[in-house]
């Protein structure tokens, strides 16, 4: 085994695909596809988030800030980022 291994400790960062679920609040299928990506690429702009998502800004901007008032994501400066779980 490789000493790589991410300290679980970390407050970003990307998630294993497999280690990643989606809240039970989170119901609506855009809010789970932008947790979901930011949990698995650890953070993403705006546009970025765009481009992978294939959704436009205005579909997206109302998505995290609900994800940011639920505290499930965190947004510094031009990007956001998944919490702590």
């Amino acid at each position: 085994m490789s000493n790589t291994e991410s300290n679980p400790t970390e407050s970003y960062g990307p998630a294993e695909p497999e280690s990643v679920s989606v809240p039970p609040e989170l119901t609506s299928d855009g809010t789970k596809l932008v947790y979901l990506y930011l949990q698995v690429t650890g953070e993403s702009t705006l546009d970025e988030l765009n481009q992978s998502l294939e959704m436009k800004s205005i579909s997206l901007l109302p998505i995290l800030n609900t994800l940011v008032t639920k505290d499930l994501v965190n947004r510094e400066g031009n990007y956001y980022l998944p919490t702590a779980t």
